[in-house]
């Protein structure tokens, strides 16, 4: 085997499931699954529309990124439970109580209601960030016919987030090597955060402008030049457009109609 080929069997990794979608259907399915969770207020249905992304999520692969954001999200909707169980403006049912305290049913479904919206979007979200990589976009979109310099636009800023922690990782790591900042506290890691907080902002700026500088001596700004292919062979993307598509036309206007019937 020569080496050319066995670089091009590593740089072409063997596509799983999930690399057959493309990412608009991706996101045409995040504002269905919203939409539908919106379109209901019944709890049952709530816990399908989390299963069914749950189930997404598990079957690609789960990042820390998502476990982080599932974990944050559970914690506000624990709070949701207790505030609304307690203060919800419609509460009259007690539904249990936890030293001599009184939470009601209607807080606690309105509640759970609203937080089961929250992760079916989490859910949803989670699974187009981890089986979508910020260049099969980039490709994807340029071969939609959209010019180099929006798609540039719009994956530097899904760069920008990722570039800050990555170099704010770094200098908490050079912090904690020189022992500069042990940072065992909430109060010592914002401490160790502001004052790099400027420097750190400028520095993404910096390398975002270096990126766009290098890509441009490259030719990536030449109109004539001819963009690049996906590494993935994406199916039936057409039909799941058109079929999503008519799905989150409807719910929409479901929606629309159902609020215009309370006015008449």
């Amino acid at each position: 085997m020569t080496d050319q080929r066995i670089l091009s069997e590593n740089s072409h990794p063997k596509p799983r499931w999930y690399n057959t979608i493309d990412p608009i259907t991706k996101l045409l399915m995040i504002l269905d699954f919203s939409l539908l969770s919106f379109s209901t207020h019944r709890l049952l249905l709530e816990a399908g529309f989390i299963s069914v992304t749950f189930l997404l999520l598990l079957l690609s692969k789960v990042s820390p990124t998502t476990l982080k954001a599932l974990g944050f999200s559970l914690f506000l909707i624990l709070t949701m439970l207790v505030i609304q169980g307690l203060f919800y403006s419609k509460n009259q049912v007690v539904l249990l109580t936890i030293l001599g305290v009184n939470f009601y049913k209607e807080g606690i479904i309105y509640a759970a209601t609203l937080g089961s919206r929250v992760l079916v979007i989490i859910l949803s979200t989670g699974f187009f960030m981890v089986t979508t990589s910020i260049s099969e976009n980039a490709k994807y979109l340029e071969q939609t016919g959209l010019s180099y310099r929006t798609i540039y636009l719009l994956m530097s800023v899904c760069y920008i987030l990722p570039e800050m922690m990555r170099n704010m990782h770094k200098i908490q790591m050079a912090q904690k090597v020189r022992g500069t900042n042990p940072q065992k506290t909430l109060m010592q890691k914002l401490k160790s955060i502001l004052p790099v907080l400027i420097p750190l902002v400028i520095k993404t700026l910096d390398q975002s402008m270096e990126r766009s500088i290098s890509l441009q001596l490259r030719g990536f700004n030449n109109p004539k030049r001819r963009a690049l292919a996906t590494p993935y062979h994406y199916r039936l993307a057409p039909l799941a457009h058109i079929s999503l598509t008519m799905i989150a036309i409807l719910l929409i206007g479901w929606q629309i109609w159902s609020k215009i019937n309370l006015f008449l």
